[in-house]
């Protein structure tokens, strides 16, 4: 069913005249870009705006380096913004060439505000051809359903999990536990949460639960379970030279480098939706995606509640 949802989608969406809006992948974290990325979509769908997409500029590479392709792509002469939260003398230049020459709308517009406003995000959607029938959280799940088409090559890198390890991820709980910048430095964006929360969280509500599938981009997270809950097994793929994610660091890393670290968040979020139950932060974007694969099951936050923005 699925696939044809995506056909659907696909012929709705190219076949929209009247307005376009060019969504810009740019130098954000990879799954900030996919959350904005599927509230876009589902606001164009509900405005009968066209969307295409300029991964030209995308720190991680091109969509379809990990997708099949969904969107067509723009591949104009002229670059189009790609940084939304800075408006240069250059940009403003761009917005009036689209806006006004092209007739197209980009994220630099009101758009970004407008799919942001209580009067979108309470709405309830109902476009039974996508599959779509309910609140912002249950569009937003089949949006992503629609739109991340893994590709053959990311396919193999993400579900290739032994039967043993794929076993231990299903009886466990998942733990997402972010450090790095997310919690770090000057502009860190959330509350560091000591391990000990995740463990009282899970044991709240699943105390028969003794394995623990950690999802970590710090080493020392999994070293800190280990030593203060020994009594626990634990799963994680996190290697033992991570100490935190940094993304000036990753905006510089070598491309295949940045392949790497995308398939390893690819492969957490699908350990984390694959567990007996979730324990996150709903501050990180990935914690949010995790919640809405998983519908919402048994799916717990340390700080704040889920929010599609």
């Amino acid at each position: 069913m699925i696939t044809q949802y995506r056909e659907t989608y696909k012929k709705t969406n190219n076949s929209i005249k009247r307005s376009e809006l060019i969504y810009p992948l740019t130098n954000r974290g990879f799954f900030s870009e996919l959350n904005n990325l599927a509230l876009a979509a589902l606001y164009c769908i509900d405005n009968k705006i066209k969307l295409r997409l300029y991964s030209g500029k995308w720190v991680s590479g091109k969509w379809e380096d990990y997708f099949n392709p969904i969107f067509e792509e723009y591949k104009g002469i002229i670059p189009i913004p790609h940084d939304i939260f800075v408006r240069k003398r250059i940009e403003s230049f761009y917005m009036i060439y689209h806006k006004h020459y092209k007739k197209r709308k980009i994220l630099q517009d009101d758009i970004w505000s407008d799919m942001r406003r209580k009067s979108f995000i309470n709405k309830h959607f109902f476009y039974p051809e996508l599959g779509i029938n309910g609140d912002i959280f249950e569009a937003k799940k089949q949006i992503f359903d629609i739109i991340l088409d893994y590709n053959h090559d990311t396919t193999k890198e993400i579900f290739s999990l032994n039967e043993t390890d794929l076993k231990f991820v299903k009886e466990s709980c998942g733990i997402h536990v972010r450090r790095g910048d997310k919690v770090k430095g000057n502009n860190n964006e959330a509350e560091s949460f000591d391990i000990e929360f995740y463990i009282n969280k899970s044991q709240e509500f699943k105390p028969e639960i003794k394995k623990f599938t950690i999802c970590t981009d710090d080493n020392e997270v999994l070293e800190s379970f280990k030593k203060k809950f020994p009594e626990f097994n634990y799963l994680s793929f996190c290697p033992s030279t991570r100490f935190g994610y940094f993304q000036k660091e990753y905006n510089n890393a070598k491309k295949h480098e940045k392949r790497t670290e995308v398939i390893n968040i690819l492969k957490d979020a699908y350990l984390l939706s694959s567990s007996e139950m979730f324990v996150g932060t709903y501050s990180s974007n990935i914690s949010r995606f995790v919640t809405l694969i998983r519908n919402n099951k048994d799916c717990h936050s340390l700080d704040i509640p889920w929010t599609p923005l």
